[in-house]
């Protein structure tokens, strides 16, 4: 998200009241009855005269994408987006993912989830940002699949600020742990942090992926022992009745392995 303040208009300190456009993040808006309160940096934190989902919509339409193009990118539904814009949902979880996509600044469109309304520029103090960073951390929920496998779902369902682990990792996301192969080390409901980019390296718990033969993706969580060019070794703290700690994975049928890395408890 860009870093430049939401609204910057070269004005005189104070507060006025004019027939100004204001640039949003590249986008200007027309507002007859403005009131800016500027503080002494020459930073502004008003609201311009448009509704939140007015905004979304007239960024979404700049950039020439559709509600689904925007829900897809987002990770929601395209009703849901049509619901935003229309101001039918005034507030959702998903605003600063939103935000993040569209280059939006948050303020525009949720003042509490940046520190509430403006205030004169003699009480003004600069937003804090949020000290758990921005929420694009991407969390995939599971079901289970069969005796230790998982069914991930294809779309993120929520979006956290990223664990300490995985900070400046590309690629990193969570996922919900259902089933108990790997209790007490992974319980249901956990959520596993998993970064993608590391080495194979035995001792390590990993989660491995396949897919059904329908295309949906099906992964298993283990501890990596070694491995050879056909299969994995791995190992499972819990085994379901009838199956071993220790067995071996087909590489053709699995041929991903993303390492886990550490674990968030929501409860």
């Amino acid at each position: 998200m860009a870093s430049d303040p939401a609204f910057a208009i070269a004005r005189p300190k104070g507060l006025l009241s004019a027939s100004v456009i204001t640039e949003v993040n590249n986008i200007s808006y027309r507002n007859s009855s403005l009131n800016v309160i500027e503080t002494p940096d020459n930073r502004s934190y008003n609201i311009p005269g448009m509704e939140p989902g007015e905004i979304i919509k007239e960024a979404r339409e700049k950039r020439g994408w559709s509600q689904k193009n925007l829900a897809d990118r987002v990770g929601i539904s395209q009703p849901a987006i049509k619901k935003i814009e229309a101001g039918t949902t005034t507030q959702s979880k998903f605003l600063p993912k939103i935000a993040q996509v569209l280059d939006l600044d948050l303020s525009a469109l949720d003042v509490s989830l940046v520190g509430g309304p403006a205030t004169p520029a003699s009480l003004a103090v600069l937003p804090v940002g949020d000290p758990y960073g921005p929420r694009d951390f991407a969390i995939y929920s599971a079901a289970e699949g069969g005796h230790g496998e998982i069914l991930r779902s294809p779309d993120p369902v929520d979006w956290w600020p990223r664990p300490i682990e995985v900070q400046r990792v590309t690629g990193a996301y969570g996922m919900y742990i259902v089933g108990t192969s790997m209790v007490p080390e992974f319980k249901p409901g956990h959520v596993a942090v998993i970064n993608p980019n590391l080495p194979h390296i035995g001792g390590k718990p990993y989660i491995f992926y396949g897919e059904t033969e329908d295309g949906q993706v099906r992964a298993t969580i283990k501890e990596l022992r070694r491995y050879s060019s056909d299969v994995w070794h791995v190992t499972q703290h819990n085994p379901p009745e009838g199956h071993k700690n220790d067995f071996t994975l087909s590489r053709k049928v699995w041929r991903v392995a993303h390492r886990i890395v550490g674990r968030q408890d929501p409860s």
